[in-house]
């Protein structure tokens, strides 16, 4: 056990501590773009669409931390040879994986922690103390998916097509699903595509938990099934890598 949170503590150290740059491209920027059009447009003078949009933009951070981020350190880390230090180690690379999905989700803690202080500080929003702590243990929750995902496409290893990929990803999700203005005002074939998104049921479940609502076990279904498929799709990818350079 020692070593596991030794392990996970020279990565915590190299991948945030030392990457200063992903901390304010996943925490910061979601948080200037809060800022923002809370105060530029016009329907931001309700608190209503204040908190439907800080939840948006706690979303969009995490969606680009576990895409983006996630993709391009551990494509780094293949093409920097750490994986091969990982393979001659007494850790598996279930951990190595393990590892890293915690210390991002610690990411994404300190992404909902820090709008929501935005929020409070700056718009005055009044959200209880219980409804934050439930949030900032949901959140890492609910955003599992999109760290998986961001892992599979780290597998195509090809930093360019990682770049491209990611960008093909992260924004027209965060449009489809309703993350920069209401899905409502989409087109109704955008409208389908979007409901199918696992960020739109992540926006759905957070903005009922943060109205007091109870959200449908509907939206955690088709989360779990976002969860298993794209795992599978990993096991998959690694499994015939490995039979490529067995071969």
């Amino acid at each position: 056990m020692n070593k596991l949170f030794y392990q996970l503590s020279i990565n915590f150290k190299r991948v945030i501590l030392r990457n200063p740059a992903f901390f304010l491209f996943d925490v910061a920027m979601p948080i200037a773009f809060y800022l923002l059009f809370t105060k530029a447009m016009p329907a931001s003078n309700t608190t209503a669409w204040k908190l439907d949009y800080l939840v948006s933009m706690v979303i969009y951070g995490i969606l680009m931390g576990s895409i983006m981020t996630v993709s391009h350190v551990l494509s780094s880390d293949v093409n920097n040879h750490f994986t091969l230090f990982v393979k001659l180690s007494p850790f598996s690379q279930i951990a190595y994986y393990a590892e890293m999905i915690i210390i991002f989700e610690f990411l994404n803690i300190l992404c909902t922690l820090g709008i929501g202080i935005s929020g409070y500080a700056i718009n005055n929003l009044e959200i209880s103390a219980r409804i934050w702590f439930s949030l900032l243990i949901v959140m890492p929750i609910l955003s599992l998916p999109l760290i998986l995902l961001g892992i599979a496409i780290s597998l195509l290893k090809d930093s360019d097509t990682i770049n491209a990929v990611t960008n093909l990803i992260v924004f027209p999700m965060a449009i489809a699903s309703g993350l920069w203005w209401p899905i409502s005002l989409l087109p109704h074939w955008l409208q389908q595509i979007g409901k199918l998104l696992p960020t739109y049921f992540i926006s759905n479940i957070a903005t009922d938990l943060i109205k007091h609502k109870s959200f449908s076990t509907n939206l955690i279904l088709a989360l779990l099934i976002w969860t298993i498929v794209i795992a599978l799709i990993i096991e998959f990818t690694i499994k015939l890598s490995q039979n490529r350079d067995f071969r």
